[in-house]
Formats: C-alpha cells, structure tokens, sequence
C-alpha cells in the first residue's frame, strides 16, 4: 500500500504542474487586467512677446515686442501663470490648458497717462479622441519604446478673458481711470500628434483655430512644436519638454464707450515639466 503514493505523485504531479501552468495569466491577459484611465499634469513658462492693439475705451495703444522688450519696457515684471491637466479613458479624453499674462505697458506720454494695464486669461478646454498609435496608459506602459507615435484630435472651446485699465491725468493733475474688462467665449477645434525619435526623446506638436465670429471672436488660433526627453524621478514617470508656443486672436465687444477692439499675437519659446499617472 505505501509504494503506491511515489506511484501515484510521480504520475500526478506532472498534471498538476500543467494544470497551474495553464491558469497563470498570459502576457495579453495582464494587459486587459491594467486601468484604462490615464492622467497628466503639465506646469509650463512660456517667456511670449506681444504684438498687437489694446485699448480702453478711447485710449489705444500699439506694441510690438520681444519678451526681452517688453520686461525691459514694461512698468513691472509680465506676470504669467501656465498649466494643463489632462485625463483619458481608453481613447477618449478630457483637457484643460490655462494662461494667464499680466502686463503693464509704459504710455508714449507720461504726463497724461500711466500707461495701458493689459491682462489676458485664455482657457482651453474639451474632449479629444486618439485616432491612430497606443492609448494615453499604453504610452506610459510602453515608456522607453520608439514606436509610441500617436495622433488624435479634439473639439471644445476656448475663453478669452481680456481687461485693459488706463490711469489718466488730467491738466490740472486730476486723475482718471479708464478700465473695460470682457470674456470672449468660442468654440476650437484642432489636432495634436506625437513622435517617439529616439528611446526617451519626441516631438509634440498641436495646433488649432476657432472664434469663427462666435461672442464678437473673429479667429483665434494657436499653435507649439516642442521636444520631450522622458525620464523617472524615485519610480515616478516625468518628462521635460521646451519649444515655441504662438496664440492669435481677434476680438471686439463693449459697449460704445468703453470697447474693446483688440486684437494680438503672443509668440515666444516655453520650457515646461509633465508628470504621468
């Protein structure tokens, strides 16, 4: 009876053995097993000259200028804000890209004016969906790969916020101020891809226009190409992206006295940094 069970393991185990074998998950089932949701968050500066017209109501002022030129003409440091925050699920996805510029132009005569306080709020905002290339969680899965091109495209909306203010002085050294402030808000559309040329290294590029005379915004587009370097901080995905970024847009609203009637280019190189999830 007891040279039955070495019998009996010798002839089992090997069964057994293909029985667990069989039931360990395959590479494609590990896969299916991950979240389908992926999230980046993006915290850029973005050094932008101005060209353009600003106005509030009467008072109307011209630039055009470098980011060196206006820092060295403007009455104080342009103050600027930049961010974006993306989530997707699968290839369906939800952005948000915020700007906001504050600067303060020095008037052509002192003795009448301070000179045009010019801030500027964009917010872009919509759903994309990934046309061609690995979803945005296979990207981050597939990290040090070259074969992570992708391309999708997006429709939404963009805000324009825009306020002008003017302090006057008046021939007996009275003063005024003149200040108009609007929100512009119209629909975007437009396309992004990317393309993996090396290991850690790709190009990004996004462009878009809308306005298309929706709440008094004639056009607005804009425009970036940068290149990334991807790396990891403690296990943490980052990437490290520089490039040129230009906006455009056209606007009028107000009413008859204090209008505005602005339009601008903003144009310059960004240097930001984007964490993945």
């Amino acid at each position: 009876m007891k040279s039955i069970f070495p019998v009996a393991f010798i002839i089992l185990f090997p069964v057994v053995t293909l029985g667990v074998e069989k039931q360990s998950p395959s590479p494609s089932d590990e896969l299916a097993l991950e979240s389908p949701w992926a999230f980046n968050l993006t915290l850029y500066t973005w050094l932008a000259g101005v060209s353009g017209n600003f106005n509030a109501g009467p008072i109307s002022q011209s630039v055009d200028a470098s980011f060196i030129d206006i820092v060295d003409k403007s009455r104080r440091f342009p103050l600027g804000f930049m961010g974006r925050a993306e989530a997707h699920y699968d290839r369906f996805g939800f952005y948000l890209d915020g700007n906001y510029l504050d600067i303060k132009l020095e008037p052509k005569f002192e003795q009448f004016s301070s000179g045009i306080d010019s801030q500027l709020g964009v917010m872009d905002y919509g759903v994309s969906y990934r046309l061609l290339g690995p979803t945005a969680a296979e990207v981050s899965r597939r990290a040090g790969q070259k074969d992570n091109h992708w391309l999708e495209v997006y429709t939404g909306g963009r805000t324009l916020w825009l306020g002008n203010s003017v302090d006057l002085t008046g021939p007996n050294g009275g003063q005024r101020t003149l200040s108009v402030s609007k929100s512009f808000t119209s629909p975007l559309i437009g396309g992004r891809f990317m393309v993996s040329f090396m290991t850690d290294w790709f190009l990004l590029m996004d462009g878009n226009v809308g306005g298309f005379g929706a709440d008094n915004v004639d056009i607005t587009a804009s425009g970036l190409g940068a290149i990334g370097y991807r790396m990891s901080v403690f296990d943490f995905p980052l990437s490290v992206e520089a490039g040129y970024k230009a906006l455009h847009y056209e606007v009028k609203g107000g009413g008859a006295l204090l209008n505005i009637n602005t339009h601008a280019t903003l144009n310059g190189p960004f240097v930001g940094f984007t964490s993945y999830w």
